[in-house]
């Protein structure tokens, strides 16, 4: 008889404990706090949303404007490669501002830093990156263009091309070649840059050359002999025909060097 009261005194105290542990968990967690620590508070403490798409935007257009301020007319694609999700912002006036670290860099990947004002108090920085392509029409080698060799015009043609290295690099029509030569190989298909080309031989050494100088006013001439070859605008050493003396002139045309 004894035995089974024990029991059942234990069974009782056994109850009471697992329901007052439920009865704890219940009160230590209540159904609706999940919701408020996700949702109501973040909500309430964090009440604007900036989108990933808003930010990009920002980015783009500052690039754009960029690109306008540099008078840059040509055709160009901007690629979004990277940008920060959308951003939760207390409450107040929101403002912000975009720049650039630096001039932008054709075919490659472009930063764009953006920060953003909470009531004119700087909240947080971002960064979108963007790759900027820029296209232009430039001469093409229509076929293999030999070094020194005068290039026809039928040897080269227009085709669009993205642009590598800002403004200025590629030529553009048939007139920008005329009477130079390549300074390297130039391949089938590769794009004609101004540094690719120069001015053909026109003096040769041991041509006969007339010497030609200035002094106050009155032009002096003299016959001489060439001691390299040169090309016009480039400097070469010459001999004066009758006294030996060796000089340095630039190359005027074939057969005349100015002594400086």
């Amino acid at each position: 008889m004894k035995t089974k009261r024990s029991r059942s005194a234990i069974r009782s105290i056994f109850c009471m404990l697992w329901s007052g542990f439920f009865c704890l968990f219940a009160f230590a967690f209540p159904p609706q706090a999940e919701a408020l620590y996700g949702g109501g508070m973040q909500a309430d403490a964090f009440p604007q949303v900036i989108s990933s798409q808003k930010l990009a935007g920002i980015a783009r257009q500052q690039l754009e404007l960029e690109l306008h301020k540099m008078g840059e007319s040509r055709r160009h694609v901007l690629t979004l490669t990277s940008a920060p999700g959308n951003i939760r912002l207390p409450a107040g006036k929101l403002r912000y501002e975009a720049e650039l670290p630096g001039k932008i860099r054709y075919s490659g990947v472009q930063p764009v830093h953006i920060r953003l004002f909470i009531d004119e108090n700087l909240y947080r920085r971002v960064i979108c990156y963007y790759r900027v392509q820029v296209f232009e029409k430039v001469l093409v080698a229509g076929m293999d263009l030999g070094l020194e060799k005068t290039i026809a015009p039928n040897a080269v043609r227009i085709e669009e091309r993205e642009v590598a290295g800002g403004q200025g690099r590629y030529l553009e029509k048939y007139e920008d070649i005329a009477g130079r030569v390549p300074i390297r190989y130039i391949h089938m298909g590769q794009p004609i840059e101004q540094n690719m080309l120069q001015n053909p031989v026109v003096i040769h050494t041991g041509a006969p050359v007339r010497l030609v100088t200035n002094h106050k006013g009155i032009q002096v001439s003299a016959e001489g002999i060439a001691m390299q070859k040169g090309r016009v605008g480039g400097r070469i050493k010459v001999r004066n025909a009758h006294s030996s003396r060796i000089l340095q002139g630039k190359v005027i045309d074939a057969s005349t060097v100015e002594i400086g």
